[in-house]
């Protein structure tokens, strides 16, 4: 390796050929194709959502609490290792390019998501506060500049030994973005918006400074983000294909863990069980499920055009599917699971089954949201059927001959 800078960019590089091998996977699963389908009913039903929304609406805080959101939560992508503790803690000091690498890599990506934010509101803005390109491309690049220097203060802050700290150091960092981001778009003077840059610099240039001459780099703080960044990429992509790299993660959920309980006790419960908890506890399959339930309810109720209900009943089906059909390769690297005296056929059955039942738990709530919002009991049974439908051919009949030819 002939200088640190090249150390840097050699993880870089290897990061982004895997990240390129999962988004075509991503790019092959289906999935695009319904997201493309929402983006366009969404875009439809986004102007309708603004003249629909009272005249006395709260857009400036709005705005202002999403974008110091945006801002406040900077986190440095810095590709260190656990083997870094070891190989590049005695040359810390020397260690200055390659943060400063990392911070370019993390303004660059970390501005495109502030631009594509500013595109989603754009609509909203210029609505409720002002109808100029010229202020958006004042508030853009306020915005950049900010988050540069929530990204050195960051930084820094990752100095600091607890916790704790960290989080009250975050806090003041976001009421300090809040009170930009609302003066901004309350058009107040630009006096105001300077002499909030004007305390921003004071306190990067003696406070944060004093932090970094105070305090060493915390290795194990910086490995923590990093594999935290890389684990929120991998399950995503675990959505839609497997991940040998996903560690996972074990939420109690108590309550719900109960439910399996419920199950047959007999030995070709054993795999439903299995997959059921895993549903519930392991990573976040709930929690997407969760989500994507509530996001159809809420089109559901929001949707007026004819059989549109109909549509984003069998779209949010569909997404749902695609996430849960990624559960059966939860437990592929145990080898506890092969010494269970099941056969495959088995295991494959009580795999599309629990994936049925989800889907049809589903089928059932946007059935009955469907009849809440319209009274129409014909549309809910053409939810219903389809839903139902879709359930079984996409478990018991295409999940299914998809898992018997993985064997």
């Amino acid at each position: 390796m002939n200088s640190i800078q090249d150390l840097w960019g050699k993880r870089a590089k290897e990061y982004w050929n895997m990240a390129i091998r999962y988004f075509r996977l991503i790019g092959n699963s289906g999935f695009l194709f319904a997201i493309y389908i929402a983006i366009i009913v969404g875009s439809y039903y986004y102007s309708e959502l603004l003249k629909w929304l009272p005249e006395r609406f709260p857009a400036t805080i709005f705005l202002a609490v999403i974008t110091a959101l945006l801002l406040t939560r900077s986190p440095l992508r810095s590709f260190i290792k656990e083997g870094d503790i070891v190989f590049l803690s005695p040359v810390e000091g020397k260690l200055a390019s390659y943060f400063r690498a990392s911070f370019y890599y993390s303004f660059i990506l970390q501005s495109f998501v502030i631009v594509l934010v500013i595109v989603l509101l754009t609509p909203l803005y210029r609505h409720f506060i002002v109808d100029d390109a010229k202020s958006l491309i004042l508030v853009l690049v306020i915005l950049f500049v900010s988050k540069g220097w929530n990204l050195l203060a960051q930084g820094e802050e990752g100095r600091l030994l607890y916790a704790s700290v960290r989080r009250t150091h975050k806090f003041g960092r976001f009421m300090i973005n809040m009170t930009l981001t609302y003066l901004l778009f309350a058009g107040a003077s630009l006096y105001f918006l300077v002499t909030l840059f004007a305390i921003k610099g004071l306190l990067m240039l003696f406070y944060y400074q004093h932090l970094k001459k105070q305090h060493s780099l915390k290795w194990e703080h910086l490995i923590e983000v990093e594999e935290r960044m890389v684990m929120s990429f991998y399950r995503i992509a675990n959505m839609f294909t497997d991940v040998p790299k996903l560690s996972t993660r074990v939420k109690s959920r108590k309550l719900l863990s109960g439910i399996a309980n419920f199950l047959p006790f007999n030995q070709s419960s054993t795999f439903k069980y299995l997959y059921l908890k895993s549903f519930i506890r392991a990573n976040d399959y709930f929690g997407i499920y969760v989500r994507l339930l509530v996001i159809g309810v809420v089109f559901i109720f929001y949707v007026q055009f004819d059989y549109g209900k109909v549509f984003i009943s069998i779209l949010l089906l569909y997404m749902s599917a695609l996430q849960l059909s990624t559960l059966s390769q939860h437990h592929r690297l145990l080898i506890w699971t092969d010494l269970y005296p099941i056969n495959k056929e088995t295991q494959t059955d009580s795999f599309t089954f629990i994936v049925a039942v989800l889907l049809i738990i589903k089928t059932i709530v946007f059935t009955l949201a469907t009849f809440i919002a319209t009274n129409s009991l014909m549309e809910s049974l053409i939810v219903l059927g389809i839903g139902m439908t879709f359930s079984y051919v996409y478990s018991s009949i295409l999940l299914h001959r998809k898992k018997v030819n993985e064997r």
